[in-house]
């Protein structure tokens, strides 16, 4: 009689160590795939580097810039005029 209750709980163990051990694998791999997804995101968010730079001739405003207009005073002008109508 003590062997077979033995035998029950040794075999009530065995399976506890099985699931929990599948457990814990089920746990690493949803873990690693979830770290694998966010690094696939931010490798994909990553901004390219510019191929051309594109620098100015000089740093300096034009000469003629007062700071309200540049260019000519007869230069055709476009207004254009977005709203939100929420």
């Amino acid at each position: 009689m003590t062997k077979s209750k033995s035998s029950i709980r040794s075999r009530r163990a065995a399976r506890q160590a099985s699931e929990r051990r599948r457990r814990q694998l089920t746990i690493g791999l949803a873990a690693i795939g979830v770290l694998a997804v966010i690094g696939l995101f931010a490798w994909a968010g990553q901004p390219k580097p510019p191929e051309v730079v594109v620098l100015p001739e000089s740093l300096e405003p034009p000469p003629n810039a007062d700071g309200s207009a540049w260019g000519p005073s007869d230069a055709p002008v476009l207004v254009e005029e977005f709203g939100d109508f929420q």
